[in-house]
């Protein structure tokens, strides 16, 4: 796995023309979300990678006329695994409430 960094400087590439993309954390039995509008997005990830998780690939959400188009893309460790592809595609299904969370952020604290 590359380093954290690399992964959220990816998402920042990927945040140029989007409405929002977000880096899809897979946990044993949930998803959790580090949107290119998260405070500290850096630390979140790496907060979410210590607690177990693991960065699965990029959500992409653009404007499409009134609506939002949504795109995935596995990251480079799991671009050739099937698994990863299906799992990026069935979180799209619910787009409207990843959307949502990305608008609904509490500030992740930092350590003094």
């Amino acid at each position: 796995m590359r380093k954290t960094a690399d992964l959220v400087n990816e998402m920042f590439d990927e945040a140029k023309g989007a409405r929002v993309v977000a880096i899809a954390v897979g946990f044993a039995n949930e998803t959790k979300f580090v949107f290119n509008t998260t405070p500290h997005p850096l630390e979140k990830l790496n907060a979410l990678i210590t607690s177990g998780g693991s960065p699965v690939g990029l959500l992409r959400f653009v404007r499409e006329g009134t609506g939002l188009q949504g795109s995935y893309r596995p990251f480079l460790e799991y671009e050739n695994e099937p698994w990863a592809k299906e799992y990026l595609a069935g979180l799209l299904k619910n787009a409207a409430e990843i959307i949502a969370l990305s608008q609904n952020q509490p500030a992740f604290p930092v350590a003094d």
